[in-house]
């Protein structure tokens, strides 16, 4: 009779599948580090940290990831007819959102699911909170989904939980090498970046090897990565927003997770993006009097109004 695969093993193969091309190396890292994963019981809150010896989360906070993904994608179909209004005529993002009267019920129906997905944060398990009748249960079984466009969330999906467990480890290999910077808000950007440095980096030859386009590739990746932020916005209290002892300010956290992509300016990363930012903002009621003539270009102003 076959085994379970234990929870560090089915941590590693997530990891090992979402950077194939540095699966050998992350392998090496959870050897040497030797840490165990422990899944907790779901209790009120986000669990999800890291110390020397182990990387903790709980079930709830994994079903977190893919509730507020699936609803986050849909910010595209909400955001994207101003988006491309206000980047072709030059008017103002505001003025385009004014201007596309069907966004109303769109944009509606969209917080609630948004906010349908943070209630989650506050419950106590997963069956206490509503789930939205078109987005699927949280399930490994990618082709089980049928729809090619769930199929795509689910990649993202999988590849911005994939982002938070390597921050995690990070914390793990600071911590177990006492390497860590000299403040915890230091630490968490340095997590973050090391975390999107190995999902980025190397993209060239691996795309190379299997005959994917290298594009294509680096914009998927960074796309999980983006998804990855707005959950993580998603997961910070409002009062932490602007930073404290243990965390730097939330935009700071975005920037660097979201900022200096080099991607080609039709890259679908960027309408994506700002898409996810736009409703970030919308969410927080926060001025949207920004003229681009790029989504590349919105997408960098609106990380700098985050600020």
């Amino acid at each position: 009779m076959a085994t379970e695969p234990s929870d560090r093993t089915i941590v590693l193969h997530l990891l090992r599948g979402a950077v194939p091309e540095r699966a050998d190396e992350i392998s090496g890292l959870w050897s040497q580090y030797g840490h165990a994963v422990e899944v907790a019981p779901s209790t009120k809150g986000v669990t999800m940290n890291a110390d020397a010896s182990r990387i903790k989360f709980d079930t709830k906070t994994i079903d977190f990831f893919w509730l507020l993904g699936f609803s986050a994608w849909r910010a595209i179909e909400v955001y994207s007819p101003a988006l491309v209004l206000a980047t072709l005529t030059g008017i103002s993002l505001d003025q385009a959102l004014k201007i596309d009267v069907e966004r109303g019920q769109y944009e509606f129906d969209y917080k609630q699911r948004i906010a349908s997905a943070q209630s989650l944060v506050a419950a106590e398990q997963t069956p206490d909170v509503s789930w939205p009748t078109d987005v699927p249960q949280p399930t490994a079984d990618r082709d089980g989904l049928g729809d090619n466009q769930l199929k795509a969330v689910f990649d993202l999906v999988a590849l911005a939980l994939a982002f938070a467990l390597l921050h995690e480890f990070r914390h793990v290999m600071y911590c177990s090498d006492n390497s860590a910077p000299s403040t915890l808000p230091e630490e968490e950007i340095g997590c973050d970046t090391w975390a999107r440095e190995f999902m980025t980096s190397g993209l060239a030859a691996y795309a190379k090897e299997h005959s994917h386009d290298y594009a294509q590739v680096q914009q998927k990746r960074a796309m999980g990565i983006a998804l990855a932020a707005a959950i993580i916005h998603a997961m910070t209290p409002t009062h932490a927003h602007w930073g404290n002892r243990q965390y730097p300010p939330i935009a700071e956290r975005l920037t660097a997770m979201i900022g200096g992509y080099n991607l080609p300016p039709g890259s679908s990363f960027w309408p994506f993006t700002a898409c996810l930012l736009i409703a970030l903002m919308r969410q927080e009621n926060r001025p949207l009097d920004i003229v681009a003539h790029s989504n590349q270009e919105m997408v960098e102003a609106l990380l700098d109004r985050l600020r």
